[in-house]
């Protein structure tokens, strides 16, 4: 059951023009939440906040490509001089395209998936820290995969990018706890996003066993609102005693 447990909190999502940041926009507002959206999607941020406005919550969309610093700069900054104050950091932003294996990949390659998904944590988490510091409190959660700690064929960039997210978020969960700052990642398995689907079309004969092998579960995928309630519990004061952790919502796939 959606409750108010995130009433008067001010949240920052990237990556919320689809998927699950904007499965989670959409939780959070429900939650009560007044929801930055963050994306350099514009069409699709904005569907984010009209969708969130037609459920009777609050939201606004900045432009934001979270690699870029200036971008980020002007994403807080905006937040704050709106609403004064920024509890929730969700940076959720990543980039998955053109899969190699490492001798493959270009310098280009490399930079665009270490851009977006790792060093864009790094640089919300830079600029939104210190007003957590002022406000004596503050969550952050980030998305990673099961891919920062399970190798996936040709994808060394992903994989790599993902794990750096998780130790990021353990080192500040070390190096700000004592300022009352939180810091989680999450983990997704197989969820089904315009991602997936872009996958499942380049291995479409093998899609499914892919999923079986997977999931532990009858069903084989998570929806980006299974990946919203557990992100809502940890932003959320319910998750007060928990920090430096990685939640791995994939379905039991990681038990094998």
């Amino acid at each position: 059951m959606v409750t108010s447990r995130l009433a008067g909190k001010a949240a920052i999502v990237t990556g919320a023009a689809s998927g699950i940041g904007r499965a989670s926009a959409i939780r959070f507002a429900r939650e009560g939440a007044t929801v930055v959206i963050a994306d350099i999607n514009t069409a699709g941020g904005e569907h984010t906040v009209q969708l969130i406005s037609h459920d009777g919550g609050e939201a606004s969309f900045i432009h934001c490509d979270v690699s870029n610093t200036k971008d980020v700069q002007a994403l807080v900054d905006e937040t704050l001089a709106t609403h004064g104050r920024i509890d929730i950091l969700f940076a959720n932003a990543a980039y998955l395209d053109e899969l190699f294996a490492i001798a493959d990949t270009s310098e280009d390659v490399w930079d665009r998936h270490i851009g977006v998904t790792l060093t864009g944590v790094y640089l919300c988490c830079r600029y939104v820290i210190p007003h957590m510091i002022e406000a004596g409190a503050g969550s952050i959660l980030a998305t990673s995969s099961v891919g920062g700690s399970v190798a996936f064929d040709r994808q060394a960039a992903y994989c790599t990018a993902k794990a750096g997210v998780e130790m990021l978020m353990k080192t500040i969960a070390r190096d700000y706890g004592r300022a009352g700052i939180r810091a989680n990642a999450l983990a997704p398995g197989a969820v089904y996003t315009p991602v997936m689907d872009d996958v499942k079309h380049r291995n479409p004969d093998g899609w499914d066993q892919v999923l079986r092998d997977m999931s532990l579960l009858e069903r084989l995928w998570a929806e980006p609102e299974d990946i919203a309630a557990a992100a809502a519990y940890l932003v959320s004061d319910e998750a007060a005693f928990v920090t430096g952790t990685v939640l791995t919502v994939d379905g039991g796939w990681t038990a094998h």
